[in-house]
C-alpha cells in the first residue's frame, strides 16, 4: 500500500499534472489551428494582411515551468499564404510572452517564499514539498527582474509620515570603498483614514537623498507630521516633506539611558531621570471626540504643555549641572518636538501616535529577514526584498490585486472530475 501511494505520488508530481496541462494545451492548439485553417469561424488571430489565409508550417517545442512541474508541448506555427507572416495561435490565445519560460503563479510562489526564507532554502523547500526544480540563482534572477514590489501612491496625500532605518550585513566592495555595514531606510505614509502607504525602502542612500527622491512635484508637503526616533540626519533630510515633526516618546525615554551612561551616570541615577522624563512628557488627550471637549478643558491641556516645557527646561539644566552634557543636549534638541501631537490635536483635532511603534514592528520583520536569515546582501537586493515585505505587510490588498492582474484569472477555464470508471 505504501509503495502504491509513493509511486502514484511520484507519477503525478513528475508526469501526471504537468502532462495533463500539456495534453489540454495541445488539444486547444489543434482546435485553434483547425478552425483558423478551415475558416470555420471561432477564435481568430490578429490579421496579418487584408486577406489572411493560413497553412500549417511546422511545430515548435517549448517548455514552461509551473508549480505542477515542467509543461512540455509542441505548438503549431501557421504561415500566411499571401504575406508570408507566421503566427503561433496557442501563444496568442494564452497571452504568453515570446520567450516566456515560467508561469506567473510560479513566480508568485517563489516571491512569497523568498520573503520568508533565503534563496538556498527556497530552492530546497520547493523541491522537497512540491517537486518544483528552481535553482537559487534562477529564483534570484526572477525576483530581481519582477516589478511586484512597486507601489502606486501618486495623488495620495498622507496625514502622518513614519521613517526609520536598520543595519544589515552588506556585501563588501573594495572598489567602491564599501564595508559590510549596510543601512536600510524605510518611509511609510498613513492617510487620515488609516490607510498605510509604503513610500519606499532605500539602501546606500542618505536621508537627504531620500528626501529629494520623495519630494512631491507640487508645492504642498507630502504629509502633515513626521514621526521618528530622531535618528541623525533623518529629521533634517525629510523636514521639507512635512509641516511639523513629532519625536517618539518611547525612544526619547529609552535613549536617555544610553546618553547618561556615556556621561558616566550610575544605574539608579539613569532610572530616576528616565522616570522623571516619562512623567513630564506623558500628557494624555481626552478620549471623547474633539468637538465634545469644552474650551475650558482645551485651555487646560494647552497650559499643561506650557508647564511640561518648563519642566523639560529645568531637567536640561539639572543634567547639565551634574555633568551629563550629552543627555542634556539630547533632551534640549528634542523638547520642542515632543508635544506636536498635542498642538495638532488642539489645532484641528488630528489624533496621532506619540511613538513610532507602527514602523518599529515592520522594522523588526525586516530585520528578521535581512539580519538573521541571510547576509552578504547587495544594496539593490536588500532594498528589493524590503519593498516586497513592506508591500505584503502594509498593502496586502494591493499585493493580491497585482497578482490577480498578472494571473489573469477570469473564470474562462472550468475543470471538473465527473466520475472515475473501474473495470
Amino acid at each position: 500500500m505504501d509503495e502504491l501511494v509513493v509511486r502514484t505520488k511520484l507519477l503525478f508530481e513528475h508526469e501526471g499534472m504537468a502532462g495533463f496541462v500539456s495534453l489540454v494545451l495541445e488539444l486547444v492548439d489543434a482546435w485553434l489551428c483547425r478552425g483558423i485553417i478551415s475558416g470555420s469561424g471561432g477564435w481568430q488571430p490578429k490579421p496579418c494582411c487584408a486577406a489572411p489565409c493560413y497553412e500549417s508550417k511546422d511545430r515548435l517545442e517549448r517548455r514552461l515551468r509551473t508549480s505542477v512541474g515542467t509543461v512540455r508541448l509542441r505548438w503549431r506555427r501557421l504561415r500566411c499564404c499571401h504575406c508570408g507572416r507566421s503566427c503561433l495561435p496557442l501563444r496568442e490565445f494564452t497571452n504568453l510572452e515570446p520567450y516566456q519560460s515560467k508561469t506567473a503563479e510560479l513566480e508568485r510562489i517563489v516571491t512569497e517564499v523568498v520573503a520568508e526564507q533565503n534563496y538556498r532554502r527556497l530552492s530546497r523547500h520547493l523541491r522537497l514539498i512540491g517537486e518544483i526544480p528552481v535553482a537559487k540563482s534562477t529564483a534570484h534572477r526572477w525576483v530581481m527582474a519582477s516589478d511586484c514590489d512597486e507601489v502606486t501612491s501618486e495623488g495620495k496625500r498622507s496625514a502622518l509620515l513614519f521613517a526609520d532605518g536598520t543595519g544589515y550585513k552588506r556585501r563588501p566592495d573594495a572598489k567602491r570603498g564599501l564595508d559590510n555595514g549596510g543601512e536600510l531606510r524605510v518611509v511609510l505614509g498613513v492617510t487620515s483614514t488609516g490607510t498605510v502607504l509604503p513610500l519606499g525602502a532605500f539602501s546606500g542612500q542618505s536621508w537627504k537623498e531620500i528626501g529629494e527622491a520623495l519630494r512631491p512635484a507640487e508645492s504642498e508637503p507630502l504629509a502633515d507630521v513626521l514621526i521618528s526616533d530622531g535618528e541623525l540626519g533623518l529629521t533634517e533630510g525629510l523636514a521639507h516633506l512635512v509641516r511639523d515633526q513629532q519625536r517618539c516618546h518611547w525612544h526619547q525615554v529609552h535613549d536617555l539611558d544610553r546618553f547618561m551612561w556615556m556621561d558616566g551616570a550610575g544605574k539608579d541615577e539613569r532610572r530616576k531621570r528616565q522616570a522623571q522624563l516619562a512623567g513630564i512628557i506623558g500628557i494624555e488627550l481626552p478620549a471623547e471626540d474633539f468637538e465634545q471637549v469644552s474650551e475650558k478643558d482645551k485651555a487646560g491641556i494647552d497650559q499643561a504643555v506650557t508647564t511640561a516645557e518648563q519642566q523639560l527646561e529645568g531637567l536640561v539644566k539639572t543634567l547639565a549641572g551634574r555633568g551629563y552634557k550629552r543627555a542634556a543636549r539630547y533632551i534640549g534638541y528634542a523638547k520642542e518636538r515632543l508635544f506636536t501631537y498635542v498642538r495638532w490635536w488642539l489645532k484641528c483635532g488630528l489624533v496621532m501616535p506619540r511613538a513610532s511603534s507602527m514602523i518599529e514592528r515592520l522594522m523588526r520583520e525586516l530585520g528578521r529577514r535581512l539580519k538573521r536569515i541571510a547576509f552578504g546582501w547587495s544594496e539593490r537586493g536588500a532594498a528589493k526584498i524590503a519593498r516586497i515585505i513592506i508591500k505584503r505587510v502594509t498593502s496586502a490588498q494591493e499585493w493580491t490585486a497585482y497578482w490577480h492582474a498578472r494571473l489573469r484569472i477570469t473564470g474562462k477555464v472550468i475543470l471538473t472530475l465527473n466520475r472515475v470508471y473501474t473495470l
